[in-house]
């Protein structure tokens, strides 16, 4: 009876081992990453430039972004003739999307107070299907 529960035991401790996580691609989900964020001073404020890392299944859509430094927070997507202005950025299932001068950004105007540079302030953008993500941006 203890061999039979000892090598219960040690088969049970071989397969607990062998233990499968799952991506975030594998089950289906939306992850993105903001990286290389920041904020570059212009006339009326600052413009904000990041890129996003989706690596997920499925992609999402921001549809606005909040700041505490500033009271506007405007999309600015560069204009194509004959086509209508979206007022969202999409971000596919697995590409990077880049927010540039020449291409979609946000400008904050009307600040609410001083940044200087070098400090880094929470810039939140709103996704469709995720909701919020803060991403920390250093002001240049």
């Amino acid at each position: 009876m203890k061999r039979r529960a000892a090598a219960l035991l040690l088969l049970a401790l071989l397969f607990g081992g062998c233990v499968y996580y799952p991506t975030i691609a594998d089950v289906g989900g939306v992850r993105i990453r903001p990286k290389n964020s920041r904020a570059v001073a212009n006339p009326s404020g600052f413009a904000i430039y990041m890129d996003l890392d989706s690596t997920g299944a499925y992609g999402d859509a921001i549809v606005g972004a909040t700041t505490d430094i500033a009271k506007t927070v405007v999309l600015v997507i560069p204009i194509v003739p004959d086509q209508p202005l979206p007022y969202r950025i999409d971000v596919p299932a697995a590409t990077l999307v880049r927010l540039t001068p020449q291409g979609p950004h946000f400008l904050l105007s009307d600040l609410t107070r001083a940044v200087a540079p070098g400090e880094v302030v929470l810039i939140t953008l709103l996704f469709e299907k995720v909701g919020r993500i803060g991403v920390p941006t250093r002001i240049e």
